[in-house]
């Protein structure tokens, strides 16, 4: 990275600092707690914008991914990428600390923290780099399936590591997971069970988590929908219908109504698993509609008469 000139001062504690983290990271005790704060206390006591705190910051992260503690050190993903940028690090710095960040999140079982450092690191490779982050960005598909709450995964296509795939298993499980149905898992599980059961999410996790995006799916086309369609599309049985609408409401993917009587969900609202040009043409409708409403009561207001919005306010 290109660094601006340094004081003998400011280059003697850049030297010190390296010096010192490097040899409390190298230390082969297992005295985590101390280590951990000698560092943190580092960081957090040292200026920060001097470049010499990358050193300090990659230590820092390679010991909580060896500890998976890290009481003395706030790991925000948004204060470091700034940092990065005050110290002007080139792009094979920064992938060093988001993947550090991705290893240590994963240490401290933050999962979803982890993916977010991950999706970082793939946001650095180019359009004709992608091919060498293909490990990472396996890692990242498998880790969006995974995690629980996580449901929208669209944005991943656009990652050029991510289209590297392009042809592999687990790229076309990413695009069930994006646009798909359970029906169209349960095909790919049955050709590729081999392959699904060697990941580090189980076939039943996958079932779960398709059944809920299925029912939003659905969603998004119909307010009214009957158990039996839904026991149809999600392979559960009639009993176990009302639980799982639960689940979804609970979830966040919908919002709606259970009519037991009649034995159907009404639909209030549903996410777009996607988000493209229909959405955003929904949107624009949408502002359009406002603004004409905005017009309307402008004007009635000037005239000093009563006003009466268009159909569809």
């Amino acid at each position: 990275a290109s660094t601006p000139s340094f004081s003998p001062k400011q280059w003697y504690q850049r030297r010190v600092r390296g010096s010192l983290s490097n040899a409390i990271v190298a230390d082969e005790t297992s005295r985590y707690p101390l280590k951990g704060r000698l560092l943190g206390h580092q960081l957090n006591c040292y200026h920060t914008s001097l470049p010499s705190s990358f050193t300090l910051l990659t230590n820092v992260l390679r010991l909580v991914k060896l500890s998976g503690q890290a009481r003395y050190v706030n790991l925000d993903i948004n204060q470091i990428s700034d940092w990065l940028v005050q110290w002007k690090c080139d792009v094979s710095e920064q992938r060093e600390v988001f993947r550090l960040l991705h290893e240590a999140f994963t240490a401290l079982g933050n999962g979803e923290k982890a993916i977010k450092a991950l999706v970082h690191l793939l946001k650095l490779y180019g359009e004709n780099e992608g091919v060498e982050a293909k490990a990472d960005a396996h890692v990242c598909v498998i880790s969006h399936i995974a995690q629980p709450n996580i449901f929208i995964m669209d944005h991943l296509l656009d990652l050029h590591p991510i289209k590297a795939l392009d042809g592999q298993l687990v790229h076309e499980l990413l695009q069930i997971f994006v646009s798909g149905d359970l029906s169209d898992y349960l095909e790919f599980y049955a050709a590729n069970s081999d392959f699904v059961e060697h990941l580090s999410v189980s076939h039943e996790q996958n079932q779960r988590k398709l059944r809920l995006l299925t029912l939003a799916s659905i969603s998004e086309t119909e307010q009214d929908i009957e158990f039996s369609k839904l026991a149809d599309k999600l392979n559960l049985q009639m009993e176990e219908i009302e639980p799982f609408i639960i689940e979804a409401i609970g979830s966040g993917l919908v919002k709606g109504k259970i009519n037991e009587p009649e034995g159907r969900l009404t639909v209030s609202t549903s996410i777009h698993r996607s988000f493209g040009k229909t959405q955003w043409g929904e949107i624009k409708d949408r502002l359009e509609l406002w603004q004409k409403n905005l017009l309307v009561v402008r004007e009635s207001l000037s005239k000093g008469h009563a006003f009466a919005l268009p159909i569809g306010s």
